[in-house]
């Protein structure tokens, strides 16, 4: 293994030594966890002597502690700066005398740290009673170990220890001032980081069965050095190397397969002959035949490379996940070319002894279209449990604990072993799998076998004293790649609740290390062990109302091999719609990684017109509107001086605003800027950008929020915060511009609170008047004056921004209130979703929530409003059950009929229509969606398999789209939808009305 390691004692004022790094040479043994060992010399030391209570012993070589003659010992030691994640902490000691019953090490918490290297008995510290860890028997001439990670620990400071007996059979320590630098106190710091650690593979998706196999239907290798032959299509092995050009043919006849595939994978067995430098299998396309294709004939490879395996050991196995390729039913050929000019053989389909290559395809549960009038499904629901703690021992070091590092360590030589320990609650519903999931920081030749254990503590586990050995091997694995996953199916094993504990026990002196669930704790690495369980709920309803409102009239999947993630999506006249989303720009890239915004076309039957990325360095783009035109409106925040397609932004932070004709070039773009006047000049604010909406002439409308100034075209208007700092929040605007790009007009919401005002929705109805939704602050003003209260507010303004009316809920200190959706029926009326905690009146019905007087946070109630075209109320309804749990609304539309569409976070079985869904307190904020008539009535509602998170809808002519974003298999009306690349996919519904 090649962790790296920062070692080596510093000088007794408390240096630490240079870092170093070890690189393999190959790029695949290298750790990317990067573990550092920070090694600090005390700084000062001293004991103190009840029988001599005048006396210091500052300058002695040795320390005492005893209890006859009863001493202490206190350290202290100053913590030089460090990078990275501070995990263990070691207090180590030189035992010159040693002892039954060593010392023990505590935390002198503040009062404990008076003292120096003149301190007597009689001027000695308070006594420290916060034990952090005991030493035990102590041998002379050993080192004393003490685990006091529980200390905190703060960089460019003095940490102290204090040592005080266990037994009147004492030991005697070297101190700071002995005469062997060597043997004088340490603070032995184990720091860990993984800047530079690449972003982990996604996790294996949580299958529900045993996978179908497939045996080789042919399987040959060609030569360069014998391009005329065909004899491997006979041979009982088949040779891969890129030293004399040998490539392998394998392909598998998939037949049978009723659901969609989730996932594929390839399975080797080597033959003789192994490799450190495995070969990459790829698709191949045009025909061959084993018993003819020669080097001459030979199919090609394409695409990129479905998997990679470096390290194969003799008469070993070999896993590729091909999940990518195997797409269903039909022929499906792989290729292996070589990645070493050592040769690796594998085991062809012709041997008789050892299985050839085979091929296991996962498929989701058997599912058929409901048939009945609520929709009874089964849900497939994945639990992940992590450990309650994890840990190895070291040979080499056998009394050291290791359950604080970032790492598990298992191999051969030197002996490393791994223990997990779960606490397992296994959810309700028939269990189907489950599964012990691993993330390698290393790769190797074989992965450990996976053992049963008992459970343990780790704080006193060490080689010395391991948890009994348990000789029952659960699981085996194959050989690992760096950075990926290894599973284990313990299904036989986890079959009721309770402790259920592991061993990783090496099959190999090629060792390797797995993240811990320190590693994620102390956020280091977000690769923690788990256990992966899955259930299948007991049949439940899915839908209610009356069909075929809220039923499906198609589903469309991205295909982009690249991971995309759902932004927002808008209705196109012709009863298509527009899709804004996040393509990640590097495959496999980290979720944080640079992203490219793109904006897509699609047509009423969901196939896609057009797309168009931009891919600009500090653009984010967040929502997007299209005109009767079918031009596309798009607008979001961006830094610098970005050209969107027309030129250079102004420098600097603000809002963008472009607009993509039918066909999707850019026809204009406008940049907006916001700045604060600092003591320097001008200082760039972010605009963060809410919402837009178009009118019939094309227009568009944005609100967003800014500190400072800003000009929207017709010169700089103050937002009524100076600048952006701590928890201020900006005011708001409300911006009109023309279909040319021409300014119209603007408004200023300006609040006096912290929080700030904020117009968070807007819309556009057929006189083209502006309503829009949010939160107002005192001092607030629409157009009739500043506003005397808070609240949540729906404004109005004509469509040349003239104030037409506002309502204004009126909310006291302490309760919140939030509009959070707004759209406008046909008649001129709005319809508004929201939240409240407290009490107010509406339409002279009084509100309160479940617990209305407790300030701040009570458990907020759902809303569902309209108020009339001219701003009065009209009906209200809220959402609560008697323990005070609500939903929360996500994204609302209104069809062409007054049909009002909302997407939620589960619950359902508060909208009205009965019990619907899965209990939530099993399966929690199920994308739900909801139909209501315009007297708010429920007309329906749906509940849908997990999503990563809430639905965009857009209304079309004869149904309501719903976008979300797709990470895990996803079953509807009997058919499963699985991400590729197990990564992110969009997903796109269509409703009936």
């Amino acid at each position: 293994m090649a962790l790296a390691l920062l070692g080596g004692c510093g000088s007794s004022q408390g240096e630490v030594s240079a870092s170093t790094r070890d690189v393999a040479p190959d790029g695949q043994r290298r750790d990317e966890l990067n573990t550092q060992t920070v090694t600090i010399i005390a700084a000062a030391d001293t004991h103190v002597v009840a029988m001599s209570p005048t006396t210091s012993f500052g300058s002695s070589p040795t320390m005492e502690v005893d209890r006859s003659p009863e001493s202490e010992a206190y350290l202290r030691f100053l913590i030089t700066p460090f990078e990275g994640t501070l995990t263990t902490a070691r207090l180590r000691v030189y035992a010159l005398d040693g002892s039954s019953d060593g010392p023990t090490a505590h935390d002198p918490r503040l009062d404990g740290r008076n003292w120096n290297e003149l301190t007597t008995w009689n001027t000695r510290p308070p006594p420290a009673n916060n034990i952090l860890a005991s030493a035990g028997a102590v041998t002379s001439g050993t080192w004393i170990e003490l685990d006091i990670s529980d200390l905190h620990i703060s960089q460019n400071a003095y940490t102290d220890v204090h040592l005080r007996p266990d037994s009147t059979d004492g030991v005697t320590i070297a101190s700071s001032e002995h005469p062997n630098a060597a043997l004088r106190p340490q603070l032995v710091l184990t720091v860990e980081s993984a800047e530079d650690h690449p972003p982990h593979r996604p996790t294996p998706l949580p299958v529900s069965g045993p996978p179908t196999l497939f045996n080789a239907s042919a399987d040959t290798y060609v030569s360069e050095a014998a391009p005329g032959s065909s004899a491997g299509g006979t041979s009982r092995k088949l040779w891969v190397d890129n030293g004399q050009k040998r490539e392998a043919y394998l392909r598998f006849s998939v037949q049978g397969l009723t659901e969609t595939v989730q996932r594929a994978i390839l399975r080797l067995n080597v033959s003789d002959e192994g490799t450190a430098g495995g070969p990459s299998v790829y698709a191949i396309q045009g025909g061959w035949n084993e018993s003819s294709v020669t080097w001459n004939t030979r199919p090609q490879r394409v695409g990129g490379v479905l998997s990679y395996v470096p390290f194969l050991s003799p008469l070993g196995t070999v896993e590729y996940d091909v999940t990518d390729l195997v797409r269903g039913n039909g022929d499906v050929s792989f290729g292996l070319y070589g990645n070493s000019t050592t040769p690796v053989t594998f085991v062809s389909r012709e041997s008789s002894s050892v299985p050839g290559p085979q091929l296991l395809v996962w498929t989701g549960a058997s599912r058929t279209a409901p048939g009945d009038a609520c929709l009874t499904r089964r849900e497939i629901v994945s639990t992940t449990l992590y450990p309650l703690h994890d840990t190895y021992i070291d040979q080499y070091r056998p009394d050291t604990t290791f359950h604080r590092e970032a790492s598990l360590k298992v191999d051969t030589q030197p002996g490393f072993y791994s223990y997990l320990d779960f606490d397992v609650q296994l959810p309700p519903g028939q269990v189907r799998r489950v599964l012990l999931q691993l993330y390698a920081l290393e790769a190797s030749d074989r992965a450990p076998r996976l053992l049963k254990s008992v459970p343990f503590d780790p704080k006193e586990t060490t080689w010395s004293h391991p948890p009994p050995f348990v000789n029952e091997v659960l699981a085996d694995a194959w050989a690992v790649k760096k950075d990926e996953w290894v599973e284990y199916d313990v299904t036989a094993i986890v079959t009721t609740s309770g402790r259920h504990a592991f061993q990783l026990y090496p099959s190999s002196n090629d060792g390797l290390s797995f993240a811990s669930v320190d590693a994620s704790r102390e956020q280091i690495l977000d690769a923690a062990p788990r256990l992966v369980v899955v259930t299948e709920s007991a049949p439940f309803c899915s839908y209610r109302g009356t069909q075929p409102a809220g039923t499906t009239t198609w589903v469309k999947q991205s295909n982009r091999p690249e991971a995309e993630r759902a932004i927002h999506t808008a209705p196109v006249p012709d009863g298509g719609f527009a899709v804004l989303s996040a393509v990640e720009q590097t495959q496999d890239g980290p979720y944080s990684g640079a992203e490219t915004d793109v904006v897509t076309l699609h047509r009423a039957d969901g196939g896609v017109a057009w797309t168009r990325e931009f891919a600009h360095p500090g653009v984010t783009f967040r929502k997007v509107a299209v005109t009767t035109l079918g031009n596309v409106l798009a607008t979001g925040e961006y830094s610098g001086a970005p050209d969107l397609g027309k030129g250079p932004l102004p420098q600097g932070q603000g809002m963008f605003l472009l607009k993509l004709t039918p066909t999707g070039a850019v026809d204009w773009t406008r940049g907006y800027r916001s700045w604060s006047q600092g003591e320097d000049g001008p200082e760039d604010n972010i605009i963060p950008v809410y919402d837009l909406a178009t009118d019939a002439h094309g227009s568009a409308v944005v609100t967003g929020g800014f500190w400072g100034h800003a000009d929207f075209g017709a010169g700089p208007v103050y937002s009524g915060k100076p600048r952006p700092y701590d928890d201020e929040g900006p005011n708001s605007f409300v911006l009109k511009v023309q279909w040319d790009g021409a300014y119209q007009w603007a408004r200023v919401l300006a609040g006096q609170s912290l929080r700030g005002t904020q117009a968070v929705s807007v819309a556009v109805d057929a006189q083209e008047n502006v309503t829009v939704g949010g939160w107002a602050a005192q001092g607030t003003d629409f157009g009739a004056g500043a506003i005397t209260g808070q609240g949540p507010f729906v404004a109005r303004w004509s469509v040349s921004g003239a104030p037409l009316w506002a309502w204004l809920l009126l909310t006291t200190y302490g309760h919140y209130a939030d509009v959070l959706e707004v759209g406008v029926l046909p008649d001129g009326s709005v319809a508004f979703t929201g939240n409240f905690d407290g009490r107010f009146t509406f339409a002279g019905t009084s509100y309160a929530s479940l617990e209305p007087d407790d300030f701040y946070d009570g458990q907020r109630d759902a809303l569902l409003g309209r108020l009339s075209a001219t701003g009065a109320e009209v009906a209200l309804r809220r959402f609560q059950d008697d323990r005070g749990r609500s939903l929360s609304f996500g994204s609302l539309v209104v069809d062409a009929s007054g049909n009002i569409t909302t997407a939620q976070s589960g619950w359902g079985r508060l909208l009205g229509l009965g019990s619907v869904g899965f209990p939530e307190d099993v399966a929690p904020d199920r994308p739900t969606l909801a139909g209501f008539a315009p007297s708010l009535a429920t007309r329906w509602v749906r509940v849908l398999d997990p999503l990563q998170s809430g639905l965009h809808l857009a209304p079309v002519g004869d149904g309501v789209i719903a976008t979300g974003t797709l990470t895990a298999p996803f079953e509807l009306d009997g058919t499963w939808y699985t991400p590729r690349l197990r990564r992110l996919d969009l997903l796109h519904v269509k409703l009936r009305p």
